[in-house]
């Protein structure tokens, strides 16, 4: 579960996050959440994924995948829908989910 004050900081640059779960998985969901400049598109739904998930640290999943940015995008169904997510390890789930967040981001400058 994610803790109050967390969430509440990630809604300083995602307005409307909102906690989310899928069996043991805890996420947090990003509504148009803006990325970094030169990523086409330039704002897409996105998952933070907080544990470990397919054999990474932790996640960030995307509603599409990002023109020229990130290697080896791949296809995941998370509540029923197709995210992407990108070849993007060793970011700890020990972080606060923000750092989380941030550390993800920065693979996709």
């Amino acid at each position: 579960m994610v803790a109050a004050e967390h969430l509440q900081e990630i809604r300083l640059v995602c307005n409307q996050a909102e906690a989310m779960a899928e069996g043991a998985q805890d996420y947090i969901h990003l509504p148009a959440l803006t990325l970094p400049d030169g990523c086409t598109p330039r704002q897409v739904d996105a998952l933070l994924c907080l544990s470990q998930h397919s054999g990474y640290s932790t996640r960030l999943f995307l509603a599409q995948s990002v023109s020229g940015r990130g290697n080896n995008w791949t296809p995941h169904v998370i509540f029923g829908k197709t995210w992407y997510t990108w070849s993007w390890n060793h970011v700890p789930s020990a972080l606060r989910p923000m750092e989380i967040l941030a550390e993800h981001l920065r693979g996709l400058r």
